[in-house]
Order: structure tokens, then sequence, then C-alpha cells
């Protein structure tokens, strides 16, 4: 005769087993201290297999086998032989982790329940983190496929007056304060992609430079922030035509040379770099100092401008890793796939780097295909260090962000909305109500607390 065994266990914070029929993950209730284990098991002395038995008689003790696996798969267990409790996941609080093991402190007694001791745990980094937006932009003036890709100008005085210079790729791009309100329009052309970078010399002054992919004219356009207006003009010394058809495109700062390019590029995997100069005017010009190519279609890229790397993603490969420098060779560094073995889903979008100092800090990317967000470590071979979700945020109504093309992210604090930074999203599908796209912002610390990552930084991109 076989018997089902059923095990009640309370542990050293007051949490509940609960068994279940099914394999199921744990689940930890905060506001209760209670965690549930779906199923636990006892294994005997050198057994290789859990069972669960099953009642098949309600008058007497007759049971059958139910259940039958090997040790370790992926439910509970207790070892007597260890006096271990075994736990293959478990979420607490913002945080998940795998393979944990809680050893038994006290034995069952009349007035002591069963107590035990988490004593080893593993981050889970596969699991997807949510996080929730704070500001939404008003919607683009143009309906369906509309806006695009972010970049974050810092105010060199009063950072809570700082901007958000997004795209409009039916033409143009919109300005908006922290707030989400828009405080300028250029109907410039149709705007694909945006980014900037400080203290270009442009005749006497320092300025912020900013460039977008203008696919109206298959050119870089140029401008210059204005910090009183906070608004961009016009700088480009001529139409800078490229010699592609225009897509995505980001900048480059070289601390080597402390010269400035752009990095531009096709659908076709085609990229070229264009290193920007002022022409003796007080205007911006531009030639080109590089090719490289990729077998498939791009468009989301980022530079490093301390290290030197420049990020390339293939929309339905993966992302590359580059020698930024223009006399760097061309031989990518594939970092991480949509293969089954990556952490990308198609399409790969938008990439940022979120800077903690000059060494260390974090690669983003927009994971198009599963409306998800996938983190790197900056530094050494851009470990993955985990992905994150943006979900609505009811109490503020501000939906669930869909679709993101493209992103970016700044690590100086933005006043007390945002302390340690910003993440901005573009939405691909705005709703409830359903609108325009727009842009999504979220502080940098919901993602850093959701994630382990840092929040403080001592870098400044100024």
């Amino acid at each position: 005769m076989k018997y089902r065994l059923i095990l009640s266990f309370i542990l050293l914070f007051s949490l509940k087993t609960v068994v279940s029929a099914a394999p199921k993950a744990a689940n930890f209730n905060n506001n209760q201290g209670i965690l549930s284990l779906p199923q636990v098991v006892i294994i005997s002395e050198n057994s290789t297999y859990a069972a669960t038995l099953r009642r098949i008689e309600s008058n007497e003790l007759l049971f059958e086998l139910n259940t039958l696996a090997p040790i370790g798969n992926s439910f509970s267990y207790y070892d007597p032989t260890k006096n271990i409790l075994h736990i293959p996941n478990l979420s607490i609080g913002k945080q998940t982790y795998k393979n944990l093991q809680f050893e038994l402190i006290t034995s069952e007694t009349e007035t002591q329940p069963l107590r035990f001791r988490m004593i080893v745990a593993e981050v889970d980094r596969d699991a997807i983190r949510q996080v929730q937006a704070t500001v939404e932009t008003k919607p683009v003036p143009a309906s369906g496929d509309a806006a695009d890709d972010p970049a974050i100008w810092i105010h060199p005085q009063d950072p809570t007056q700082s901007i958000i210079i997004g795209t409009q790729k039916q033409g143009g791009l919109g300005i908006y304060d922290l707030k989400g309100q828009e405080i300028q329009y250029l109907a410039d052309g149709n705007m694909n992609n945006v980014d900037l970078r400080y203290n270009f010399t442009l005749g006497s002054e320092k300025i912020a430079i900013v460039a977008a992919s203008n696919r109206s004219n298959d050119s870089i356009a140029l401008y210059k922030v204005n910090p009183e207006s906070r608004s961009l003009e016009n700088v480009a010394a001529r139409t800078i035509r490229v010699g592609l058809t225009v897509y995505g495109m980001c900048m480059y700062h070289s601390v080597l040379s402390g010269k400035y390019s752009v990095f531009i590029n096709d659908k076709n995997g085609a990229v070229e770099q264009w290193e920007l100069f002022d022409n003796g005017n007080e205007l911006v010009n531009a030639t080109l100092v590089r090719r490289l190519k990729v077998s498939s279609q791009v468009e989301g890229c980022v530079a490093d401008d301390v290290l030197g790397h420049f990020y390339l993603g293939e929309e339905r490969v993966g992302i590359w890793k580059f020698n930024a420098e223009p006399d760097g060779n061309n031989i990518g560094h594939l970092i991480d796939t949509v293969t089954s073995d990556g952490h990308l889903t198609p399409e790969v979008e938008g990439l940022a780097i979120y800077y903690v100092n000059e060494t260390e800090g974090y690669l983003i990317a927009s994971n198009q295909g599963n409306d998800s967000y996938t983190v790197y470590n900056r530094a050494g071979n851009n470990e993955y260090l985990g992905t994150f979700q943006i979900i609505a945020n009811e109490a503020l109504n501000i939906d669930h962000v869909y679709d993101t093309d493209g992103i970016d992210v700044i690590n100086v604090p933005l006043g007390e909305a945002f302390p340690y930074g910003v993440f901005v999203v573009q939405d691909g599908e705005n709703i409830e109500p359903d609108e325009n796209q727009n842009f999504k912002l979220v502080p940098w610390e919901k993602i850093a607390d959701a994630l382990g990552l840092k929040k403080e930084s001592s870098y400044s991109p100024r």
C-alpha cells in the first residue's frame, strides 16, 4: 500500500506551504506574508525520483501512483537527509529568484511549527520585470506609424528645463518639455532618427548639435539647441545628401580625436560614417569617412563616446558591436541574437546607453518582438543583465507601451520627477484613449530597482 505525502510548512517569516496537484511556480504574497508552494514532495535517501500518490477510496487508505518525476524538475521538494527545502523559482517584491534552498532550523512541535531559513538563491535574469511610465508626451500630429525616435537635451543651468526631441517620420520634429507638452514643431521633412552631442565648436561658441535622418531627401539634418528658447535652429551649411536611402542614425564624439560624426544607415544593412565640421561661416558641414555593412535591415544604433564602440541593431539577427573610430576595422562582434540562445526577438529596434561613470553603465535595446527592453553591461563582453517592459500606469492614466521603435536614456538628475535620469521610449500603440503615437517617460530608478542596476551616476555628458 502506498500513501500520498502532504506537507504544510510554516517558514521563518510565517510563510505557509500549500500543496496542489499540478506543478506551478511558487508565489509570494507580500501583503499577507504567505509563500504558496503548489507542490512539495519528500524524497527518500538514495532516491532519484519524486512521487506523489492519489487517494482512490475515501473510506480506506488506498492510493495509486499519481506522478513520478526526476528530482530537479520544476517543482519544489524537501530532502530530509539534508534538511533542505528546494524551490525552483520565487518572486519577492520586484525581484525574481531561482534555484532557492531553505535549511530546516527548528523541528515541528505542538507549539512550534517547522521553520526554514533561505540559504541559497540566484537572481533570475530571464524573468521580465515590469515598470511604469510617469509622463507621456502629447501625441504627434500625424496618424498611423508616425512617431519614431527620441533624444534628450539637458539644460545647462536648470535640468528641469530639459527637453525631449522626437521624430515624426511623416513630417518633422517635435520638441517637448519634461511634462510632455509640445513647445516647438519643425515641419522640416520625414525625420526618422535623432541624436545629439554637446560642446561642438561652431564659430566662437560651444553648442549642443542635433542630427536627424531626413528621409524626404536622403540627407542629414543639422541643428543647434538654443538654451534660452529651448528650441532648435538649423545650422546645416548645405543639404547633406548621403550615399544611401536614409533610415536610422546616431552620433559619435570621439574622446581620442575630439571629432564628431554621424552614423547613418539604410534598410539593406549599409552604414556610412560622416564627420562633422565647422565650415568657417558658423555653419556645419560633413564629409564621408567610412562605410561598413551587415547582411540585412538595420535601423537602431548608438555609439559609446568613451569606450569607442558603435552598436548596430540588425533587426532580425541581433546587436553588432564595432569600433566607432573612422579608421577602425569593419569586423563586428555579435553580442546577442534573436535565436533560441539569445535574449532578443525580432525586431531589434532602438539602442541607448546609460552612463554610470567613465567605464560603467548599461546598453539598452528596444526588443520590439515582445514589447520589451533588454539590458546589457556596457563594459567588457556586454553581459546580459535582464529584461523589462513598460506596463500601464492606471493611477496616472498612462497606457501600456507596445511596439517601440526608438529609445533614449539620460543619467543626469532632472528634478524631483526624474532624480536619477529618465528613459524615453516611442509608443507604437498609444491607446486608452486611442490617439496618435507619442513618447513615454520612465524614471530611471524604476528600471534600476527592478533589475538591480546602479542609480547613482558621476558621469556628465555635457
